[in-house]
Formats: structure tokens, C-alpha cells, sequence
């Protein structure tokens, strides 16, 4: 598959939930798909109870196939220019040739069309997360903060952000 290929965002539905979290664990790991199952599940639970969390995720579908998952989450209590990236996760097959940058740009996009002006995410100073800080650099995000011994290893939280 190549960029010229069909591709677009979607936002997910409740339907994609199984297929997403498959996505993230390949992507990922088994407890990353775990979380994912979680509280993707919780989202569309809320949703149908008419209640907001303050969640949007979508997908990239390339020739109709899901390809990416992204997600925005603004805290309630934290101030209305702010978003957080929920998920973000490429199939493993597609990564390293352009798809994780098209994500995030039209993740970026869907910010800003929600008025948001700056994007953070939270990621974490270990092995299984050193290709996504790198992909975070290169897509223009600067480190905001450490929190260190934030993981029961010992293993720090990173928040980085780009504004829009």
C-alpha cells in the first residue's frame, strides 16, 4: 500500500472496537489493547447513555481497511484549548512509509476543527515507546514535561506538545 491509495479518516464507531484494539496490540502490546479495550469501550458506552467524556477517536482506512487509530480527549476541567491524543497506532505492516504522519496531520486537522490550539500527549520513557517518541519529534512536538517514577517500574511519563 502506498499514500496514493484510498485513504481517509473515519471517526470509529462501536462496531470497530474489536478491530481497533487488535490494531493497538500489534501495534503496541497486549496491555496497551487492554486499555484500549477498555476505555474505547467506555466511550461508546457513555455515548449511548448520552453521556460525553470528552472523546473523539477515529480511523484511517486505507482502501476501506483499517490502517491507523487516533483519538482526541479534552479534560473537562482543563483549560478549552486543550486536547490530549487518546490512541494513535499504525498497523505494523504500513509503519515507517508515510501513514503515521498522514494520521496525525488529519488528527491535528480534526483538532482544530474542534477549536482546540494545542495538542499534548502523554507517552512513556521505555523501550516498547521509543519509536513513538521519535515519530513525535519528527512530527513537530517539542517535550512540555517529565514525571518521573510514574510507571510501577520506575519508568518515567513524557508529555510532549505541538501547538496548532
Amino acid at each position: 500500500m502506498n499514500l496514493e491509495q484510498s485513504v481517509k479518516l473515519v471517526e470509529l464507531r462501536p462496531e470497530m472496537v474489536d478491530e481497533t484494539t487488535v490494531l493497538i496490540g500489534e501495534a503496541m502490546n497486549t496491555d496497551e489493547a487492554t486499555w484500549a479495550r477498555e476505555t474505547i469501550g467506555r466511550h461508546f458506552q457513555m455515548r449511548a447513555n448520552d453521556l460525553e467524556d470528552g472523546r473523539r477517536y477515529f480511523a484511517l482506512l486505507v482502501n476501506g481497511v483499517m490502517a491507523g487509530i487516533s483519538g482526541l480527549h479534552h479534560y473537562e476541567w482543563g483549560p478549552d484549548e486543550n486536547v490530549w491524543l487518546g490512541w494513535f497506532a499504525i498497523t505494523p505492516q504500513l509503519q515507517g512509509r508515510g501513514f503515521g504522519m498522514r494520521l496525525m496531520a488529519e488528527t491535528e486537522q480534526a483538532a482544530r476543527s474542534l477549536c482546540y490550539r494545542k495538542l499534548f500527549i502523554e507517552t512513556y520513557d521505555t523501550p516498547t515507546f521509543s519509536r513513538a517518541i521519535r515519530f513525535y519529534h519528527k512530527a513537530g512536538f517539542r517535550k512540555a514535561g517529565t514525571i518521573e517514577n510514574y510507571l510501577p517500574d520506575g519508568s518515567p511519563m513524557l508529555v510532549f506538545l505541538k501547538e496548532l
